[in-house]
């Protein structure tokens, strides 16, 4: 999938042949360290274990000389576990997950300053992003070095019939990119971005874990039930009672991404190239009527 959603990036590009649109459109490409926030992860300065990684593609389009507009696909790995925890609750309950994330949303960067004639030089320009967008996401846990998927284990009874448990939750959810970012000059064609974004989400199952234990007997009896018992509970004095906390369903999950990104705009320099050659040439014109009236 993610290799299809790179291949539609760059075939949107090729397929402008505008000279304008082009000088205003680039497409980028970058890297960077991935972390996320949730209920397996009580740490504000994340464990260095809990980093993952991600890669993103993208276009960008200048709307005017401080406001862009960024279509943005990110392909991140995130984890939680409770073995790194602050708090001994969590370290009792010891789950952990891991979640490939394919995100994309359409942003939009402003920049804090305006540039005048007093910065023409101005290399680095630090701005804004907003966003929406979508991603999706599949968290898995290991059992006996296996990779298992959580949510078609319904582990907090999402699969118990005439229950007060939560429905089973999607795999594809809004997202709401926010965040900063610097952009500095490395060329008339190239630029360096680098961005710190958080990600904000409208639910709380990134990790699989937000409400409370299911009964066991009952979560026993579900499609997968035996799997569900032993993915839903690890703690080593028995399967807490029905109802006890698992999880805060007050607090959605978050990720995080910061990384660099190398920019290419297609004809920004060739543009430049043509309005210099443009103004020498008004100019040569302009000398050559002054001396004829001189004459």
């Amino acid at each position: 999938m993610k290799k299809y959603i790179f291949l539609l990036l760059l075939c949107g590009l090729l397929s402008i042949n505008l000279s304008y649109a082009q000088s205003r459109l680039g497409i980028y490409a970058g890297y960077g360290t991935t972390w996320y926030y949730g209920d397996l992860n009580d740490r504000i300065l994340t464990s260095k274990e809990l980093f993952g990684h991600y890669w993103n593609a993208g276009l960008v389009y200048r709307l005017n000389s401080r406001s862009s507009l960024s279509l943005n696909y990110n392909n991140a790995y995130i984890e939680g576990a409770d073995s790194l925890a602050i708090h001994a609750f969590n370290r009792k309950r010891d789950l952990h997950f891991q979640s490939a994330i394919n995100d994309i949303a359409l942003r939009y960067e402003y920049q804090l300053f305006k540039k005048s004639s007093m910065r023409k030089k101005q290399r680095v320009t630090p701005y804004l992003i907003l966003g929406i967008g979508a991603l999706s996401h599949k968290p898995v846990a290991i059992l006996n070095d296996n990779e298992i998927e959580l949510q078609p284990l319904g582990t907090e009874g999402q699969f118990i019939e005439g229950g007060q448990y939560p429905k089973p939750y999607k795999l594809y959810q809004l997202s709401l990119p926010t965040g900063i970012g610097i952009e500095t000059k490395l060329s008339n064609a190239f630029s360096l971005r680098l961005e710190l974004v958080n990600h904000w989400t409208f639910f709380d199952y990134l990790d699989d874990v937000s409400t409370v234990y299911a009964d066991s007997t009952r979560l026993s009896k579900t499609p997968n039930g035996e799997l569900a018992v032993q993915l839903a509970n690890n703690f080593e004095k028995g399967y807490p009672s029905d109802g006890a906390g698992r999880g805060n369903k007050n607090n959605n999950d978050t990720f995080m991404t910061a990384g660099f990104s190398i920019v290419y705009r297609v004809a920004n320099g060739k543009q430049n190239g043509m309005n210099r050659n443009v103004r020498k040439k008004k100019g040569k014109k302009k000398n050559k009527h002054n001396c004829d009236a001189y004459d």
